[in-house]
């Protein structure tokens, strides 16, 4: 959805997504939002979306 946000390109090739990822490109445009890349290893979420070892766990709960 980031890429298709801030990719003029990818944006014109898709037709049927949600109107969320629109939302965001629209900021993206207007400059109301900045997009950065988070690498894998930083993902938090992934703490509450994928079973992880305890360690890779406790390193993102610690990150909150």
């Amino acid at each position: 959805a980031v890429l298709i946000a801030h990719n003029h390109v990818l944006h014109d090739r898709t037709k049927h997504l949600e109107l969320d990822i629109h939302f965001v490109r629209e900021k993206v445009v207007a400059k109301a939002l900045h997009i950065q890349h988070v690498p894998s290893s930083d993902q938090i979420a992934d703490a509450l979306t994928k079973p992880l070892p305890t360690s890779r766990f406790l390193a993102l709960r610690d990150k909150t």
